[in-house]
């Protein structure tokens, strides 16, 4: 046996060594569009919060927070 390295298993390594690094970049980009979810989801929770308390300020007392129906 040779301990050169033959072309096969330097090949091998090579393709390991890219399928890894395609991996890290697909997790990598995988992982930034959760963020970029997560931020826009706090987003709108920021707007709705900021949504009612300017209707609670506009509000009069008592109007606004009950519907009677009768049917």
């Amino acid at each position: 046996m040779s301990s050169i390295p033959s072309v096969a298993a330097i090949s091998a390594f090579q393709q390991e060594q890219t399928l890894s690094q395609v991996s890290m970049a697909v997790a990598r980009k995988s992982l930034d569009a959760a963020r970029a979810q997560g931020e826009a989801a706090i987003s709108l929770l920021d707007a709705a919060v900021q949504m009612q308390q300017q209707i609670a300020n506009r509000a009069e007392p008592g109007k606004g927070t009950c519907v009677d129906v009768v049917g």
